[in-house]
């Protein structure tokens, strides 16, 4: 197997707006061609309460907590995050993001494998 990365400079990257829950990210899966994995950095504005309360059919996440602290709702249980906290979801756990504070807060969140998995709703 031949040697092959990529990088970018994150700063410079394209922000762009999720259509499922108006959350600003960066595509770090897209940016860098990854094939089994799908990275993003998440900015979560203070206020925001769109993402979907949701569990996926087979997407296992991964989230840590770049500047905070972060707020989830995690099987039910609301949750402040420490900043450099690391977390993982097995796919069927119900899980959501959210900000009520008055600090943005900025996730890196990691599913795999990289597959089609919008995710499942459920009621709060």
């Amino acid at each position: 197997m031949a040697d092959e990365y990529e990088m970018i400079d994150v700063e410079e990257a394209e922000l762009t707006l999720s259509e499922m829950s108006g959350t600003r990210n960066i595509d770090l899966g897209e940016a860098l061609s990854c094939e089994k994995m799908r990275p993003r950095i998440w900015f979560v504005e203070p206020g925001h309460d769109r993402k979907r309360y949701h569990s996926h059919g087979e997407q296992e996440e991964f989230y840590y907590v770049l500047s905070g602290p972060g707020r989830m709702k995690i099987a039910g249980e609301t949750h402040t995050i420490p900043e450099g906290t690391a977390i993982r979801i097995s796919p069927d756990t119900r899980r959501k993001t959210f900000n009520d504070t008055d600090r943005e807060h900025v996730w890196l969140v990691v599913g795999a494998p990289n597959v089609e998995d919008p995710g499942i709703v459920h009621e709060e």
